[in-house]
């Protein structure tokens, strides 16, 4: 597949790691495109 064979690389997409907690946040301002890439929760706790 593309990721195994290095065409696709998703880690590129990631702008920001985010929160639980930060998500809220994160979604009420998600129009004002303050960075490039996508946020993605990766804490939970």
């Amino acid at each position: 597949n593309m990721i195994e064979t290095g065409k696709l690389s998703p880690q590129k997409l990631v702008g920001r790691r985010i929160s639980l907690e930060e998500a809220p946040a994160a979604l009420m301002n998600m129009d004002r495109f303050e960075g490039i890439g996508i946020s993605v929760i990766t804490i939970f706790a």
